[in-house]
């Protein structure tokens, strides 16, 4: 996995990585991750989560260029995963004036949409579009009855989940020298919950699952396209209450169960009691800004 990183280029991560899904490796680490005997594999295990953050770095660091036909091909296939019926059908209707913003971005050259969140935010969108199609296109034709400005633009609540989960893992951070990593390991050893964030490996279905707690919340509070920024600070709030919280051996299907089933009511309770308990949370400037805000729904 190293080697790929250090040695390989950026077209060739994709293909390597499905090569490790297909053969159970990255499944087999997450089990490992959340058994109970790390001990004698704490650093190879250390050292596999601190490569998949350098990695998720790499791909957002890839600017998105349409121009690259490889990433072009990549957006017309999330198009066609939300509009199947168009796929047999002449260029000519692919040209549409809407074709881009019917999936939720505000232009039809959305390439500057992804400049936070760079290629990784373009593989989340197709990731969700193919391995959810079919929820994909509901939510599309969905959305297209609504009135325009009470629509909530799937792309983009897609860019902004990958930001979140980015943020949460703190994928941004230096990798630690080899020194500092063992170090890290050998206080692993006692403190397993604060180290080994088996979650990490499971980004796609954390994805996915933030994506539909943000739909929920869209339609519970009656959101417009001017409440945007109130929603994400309230999936921020349910990320870092659900994963942030979540204790090494919590399974993705319970945390996934978890996302379904906060509602609106039980976060602002949440809110309510995290602003009474405490100013210096880590992440209490979210809090703050987005009570602030969640009140202002109608």
């Amino acid at each position: 996995m190293r080697d790929a990183i250090h040695y390989g280029t950026e077209d060739e991560w994709p293909k390597f990585i499905k090569q490790l899904q297909d053969l159970g490796v990255i499944k087999a680490v997450y089990t490992l991750m959340q058994s109970t005997g790390l001990q004698d594999m704490a650093y190879p295990l250390l050292d596999f989560q601190g490569l998949t953050k350098i990695l998720l770095r790499y791909w957002r660091a890839i600017p998105v260029e349409l121009e690259r036909n490889d990433q072009w091909r990549t957006l017309e296939s999330i198009y066609q995963a939300g509009h199947p019926e168009e796929r047999k059908e002449k260029r000519e209707k692919e040209q549409s004036q809407e074709r881009y913003r019917s999936l939720g971005f505000e232009s039809e050259n959305p390439a500057w949409e992804f400049e936070n969140v760079g290629y990784l935010g373009m593989m989340d969108l197709a990731d969700f579009a193919k391995k959810s199609e079919d929820g994909f296109q509901k939510i599309l034709l969905e959305q297209i009855t609504k009135p325009v400005e009470s629509r909530c633009p799937i792309a983009k609540v897609s860019l902004a989940v990958t930001s979140i989960l980015y943020d949460h893992f703190e994928i941004a951070k230096e990798e630690n020298d080899e020194l500092q990593k063992r170090y890290v390991t050998m206080e692993a050893r006692t403190n397993f919950e604060n180290v080994f964030t088996p979650l990490l490996l499971q980004w796609p279905r954390l994805h996915t699952a933030a994506i539909q707690a943000f739909f929920r919340l869209w339609a519970a509070t009656g959101a417009e396209a001017d409440d945007f920024i109130k929603i994400d600070e309230l999936v921020r709030i349910l990320v870092e209450q659900i994963v942030g919280l979540a204790p090494r051996t919590m399974t993705i299907e319970q945390v996934e169960a978890e996302f379904a089933s906060w509602d609106l009511r039980q976060i602002r309770e949440l809110q309510m009691e995290l602003l009474e308990s405490t100013q210096q949370d880590a992440w209490g400037h979210h809090l703050r800004y987005a009570f602030t805000l969640l009140w202002t729904f109608r």
